[in-house]
């Protein structure tokens, strides 16, 4: 990940800020300058919900380098209560509650660091409900 990059989107990272249409109403994350559904660019920003259900998972055992120390690693297909859909990592997986219908919810978590002395990048993650 870029310093930058990331420094510019980090209200999508971490507050998940997606788009609406002002035109028709559908809203996207991520955002979206032109709405898929009507072609307007009537947009605006919208944070999106911070709760939603599972609707599918899978476990990734060889992550990739800069999430190696991580591993293991789910990953979440999430409907949110808008019924935007979103691919999350799951925070504080057990793999007893995945279960597709689980209620889950967003919490900004520690996604990964650039080396030892490097920036700490931070991101939404979900979290399985009790």
């Amino acid at each position: 990940m870029i310093p930058i990059a990331y420094w510019r989107n980090r209200k999508v990272y971490t507050r998940m800020v997606g788009s609406k249409c002002k035109d028709c109403g559908a809203e996207f994350f991520p955002p979206v300058r032109v709405c898929k559904k009507c072609g307007s660019r009537n947009i605006e920003e919208k944070e999106m919900p911070k709760s939603g259900s599972l609707l599918a998972y899978t476990k990734l055992s060889e992550p990739a380098q800069e999430f190696k120390e991580y591993a293991p690693i789910y990953l979440g297909l999430i409907r949110l209560d808008n019924g935007v859909n979103v691919i999350s990592m799951i925070a504080d997986a057990d793999e007893e509650k995945l279960k597709a219908g689980a209620r889950v919810q967003a919490t900004v978590r520690k996604w990964t660091e650039d080396g030892k002395g490097g920036l700490i990048y931070y991101g939404y993650k979900f979290r399985v409900l009790q």
